[in-house]
């Protein structure tokens, strides 16, 4: 895992995660506005809640390792996959954010902020501010 400070330089733009990223399908229901939980064994660095997703960067205590669990809150789908990279954000608020790859894709959390997600070829798919 690598530590390093990086410019954000969209600090005061929108940053989160949409639904239509982890569904197959579509689906009406909306699930409760609650991040993803973390296993025993391990503590919560911190969450997310979007008007459309959830997440949670979770540390296993054993060894430390990091853990993005996402949820599309429309259809209740799932991701669940380990972070590679955290980066402080030199936005003023010292903050961390999280990123996670799968498939080519990048998922960040960017801690109290929201989340995003980059496709392979490297375009925005998708940002959200968190809410609540």
């Amino acid at each position: 895992m690598n530590t390093t400070i990086t410019r954000l330089a969209t600090a005061g733009a929108s940053l989160v995660l949409t639904a239509g990223a982890l569904t197959v399908g579509t689906s009406t229901a909306v699930a409760a506005p609650s991040a993803p939980s973390c296993d025993a064994g391990q503590r919560t660095v911190t969450s997310v809640v979007t008007d459309r997703s959830a997440a949670s960067i979770c540390q296993w205590r054993a060894d430390g390792t990091l853990e993005y669990r996402g949820v599309a809150r429309s259809s209740g789908n799932t991701l669940c996959i380990p972070v590679s990279e955290v980066h402080v954000q030199e936005n003023g608020s010292g903050r961390h954010y999280y990123v996670a790859y799968n498939n080519g894709y990048k998922y960040s959390v960017f801690d109290g902020l929201g989340l995003s997600i980059v496709g392979p070829d490297g375009r925005l798919i998708s940002s959200e501010d968190a809410i609540g």
